[in-house]
């Protein structure tokens, strides 16, 4: 199977000599999901993108090749093997020139079908950006394993059993995958001083419970030694730790290294012992979820705060304005607005009313300029963000924006 970095460099080169390519990004979540409605989604978005089509003075053989592609993918999507494994699909298709390429990928911005000159692959490279690289640990108290996530896969690099808790080496503690440390840990009852008919159970259970807690810290510590070996080699962006949060996991902070702590960004309940690479990657994409959901509060906010300071735009008229300058920072989608509109083909502006700002160029009417709006905030290079949450998407008129600098 072809790496990401492989199908992205055929794209990026690909030439249809005179033909259009087809682009489609596609929500896989649970709820798309449920009864097959991505396929529902897939189907109306067809029979838009097919009377858009029907208005533009296309040539037979290019409107012959998009059918088939519309069909072809169709076809795909219709397997459920396919679709294994993501929460996200980018598909590519030019039938004339023999192109069928398929991206797997852990989310989409949105549902969009597109067709175009070249395939549209920004926003893969935007996800992969944004999804950079993730360490995931997982602890209990007898068992430590780790894995590391990217946009295409789950790998497991580090997993051992009955640590030793030690400081005879430069971990400061041990283990038998790290730098070859062996033994297993000791938990005995402490002798007690005492003439024999002298009963302690008291002080007995406390250093019998001090030494459990003990013990736990060392496995913690252990943990957190080998997460910063990773990064030190593999440095990844964000960190998320799993086990038994009741047992005291979030304890674990008091041992991570300082640039483990700024990249944590949460705990996922799971059995270390039992847990499997698509199972932690699961957890962990639920885990994300929830806090770009957390994150939509405060970008509302930020948004109406920089709007008083001239540096944020709430409104879609005002959004196009500012992308037809190139003064667009980060664009702010409500998940389900739609909007029509025209494109200018050759600038690939997207405007209200029909007009372009060259000469002799004719702008071409759209369904929904959303898709081009994010295309073409991608383009500049700048971020997108998709608002979910209802209540959320009531503070934005349309579209909004934060600017590159202000007017």
């Amino acid at each position: 199977m072809a790496s990401l970095r492989e199908t992205l460099e055929r794209l990026s080169s690909f030439r249809p000599e005179g033909y259009l390519v087809t682009s489609l990004y596609l929500h896989l979540r649970p709820q798309e999901r449920q009864d097959a409605k991505y396929l529902t989604i897939y189907k109306d978005m067809v029979k838009e993108k097919k009377e858009e089509l029907s208005k533009r003075n296309l040539p037979k053989e290019v409107l012959e090749s998009l059918d088939r592609d519309f069909e072809l993918i169709r076809e795909f999507l219709s397997e459920p093997k396919n679709l294994e494994g993501c929460r996200g699909i980018a598909v590519f298709s030019c039938s004339a020139q023999k192109l069928f390429e398929v991206v797997k990928l852990p989310y989409v911005y949105r549902s969009r079908l597109m067709t175009a000159p070249d395939p549209l692959i920004r926003e893969i490279a935007a996800i992969d950006e944004e999804f950079g690289r993730i360490g995931v640990l997982l602890v209990d108290r007898k068992h430590i394993r780790y894995f590391l996530m990217d946009i295409e896969s789950t790998v497991e690099s580090v997993d051992f059993l009955e640590p030793l808790a030690t400081r005879a080496h430069r971990f400061h503690s041990g283990g038998s995958a790290l730098k070859g440390a062996e033994g297993t840990f000791q938990l005995k009852m402490p002798a007690r001083a005492a003439a024999p008919n002298m009963v302690q159970h008291s002080y007995g259970e406390w250093r019998f419970n001090m030494r459990i807690k003990e013990e736990w810290h060392r496995v913690l510590k252990l943990a957190a030694d080998a997460a910063f070996e990773d990064w030190k080699a593999n440095k990844f962006d964000k960190l998320v730790v799993g086990g038994f949060i009741e047992e005291g996991l979030r304890e674990i902070e008091h041992h991570l290294h300082a640039y483990l702590r700024e990249r944590l960004v949460g705990y996922i309940e799971i059995n270390p012992s039992e847990a499997k690479p698509h199972e932690v990657r699961e957890k962990v994409l639920n885990l994300l979820w929830e806090k770009d959901r957390e994150q939509e509060k405060e970008l509302i906010q930020e948004l109406g705060e920089l709007v008083g300071k001239g540096l944020a735009v709430n409104g879609t008229s005002q959004v196009l304005e500012m992308l037809a300058i190139g003064n667009v920072r980060t664009l702010l989608v409500p998940e389900d607005f739609e909007k029509p509109g025209y494109l200018c083909p050759k600038t690939h502006l997207v405007f209200l009313k029909p007009e372009c700002p060259l000469e002799g160029e004719e702008p071409l009417e759209v369904e929904d300029i959303v898709d081009e709006v994010i295309e073409e905030a991608l383009e500049q290079r700048a971020t997108v963000e998709v608002v979910i949450d209802p209540e959320a998407q009531k503070k934005i008129d349309g579209l909004a924006a934060f600017l590159r600098f202000k007017l």
